[in-house]
């Protein structure tokens, strides 16, 4: 079973998950000390590319900075987590974009509060080392 698949089956699991009842977040956090070429052009490109690849799983809910950091935070809305995720984890793993390869520097968090801003309200799912932990 794919890794995303198995965050949504833990959510269902534990019964904070319904279908429907709200649009689940993404949120993708980029560090720029950790890339190549580090751009603020990335806080639009990023959710045009995954709007594009998913034909529209995935839209733009805005961005915003780490309080303390140079973070990039990037805010997606989806009615499907379980492909979301999917379009996700394979841009930052396959896609080049302003010369960096996005998984070297992101942490993707999963929430299932509708148009929530707080990193604390995201589960991280990726990478997989971090799994399950809190965003903020």
């Amino acid at each position: 079973m794919p890794e995303e698949a198995l965050v949504v089956k833990r959510l269902k699991a534990s019964g904070k998950y319904v279908e429907d009842a709200n649009m689940p977040s993404v949120l993708i956090r980029l560090d720029p000390g950790r890339m190549e070429n580090p751009d603020t052009d990335l806080r639009y490109v990023v959710p045009d590319r995954l709007t594009e690849l998913s034909s529209g799983i995935l839209t733009d809910s805005g961005y915003d900075y780490e309080e303390g950091t140079d973070a990039m935070l990037i805010y997606l809305s989806t009615d499907n987590l379980d492909a979301a995720l999917h379009f996700v984890i394979e841009l930052l793993e396959n896609e080049m974009i302003y010369e960096n390869r996005l998984a070297d520097s992101a942490r993707v968090g999963a929430s299932l509060l509708d148009e929530t801003e707080r990193p604390a309200d995201f589960a991280v799912v990726y990478p997989s080392a971090e799994a399950g932990t809190r965003m903020g």
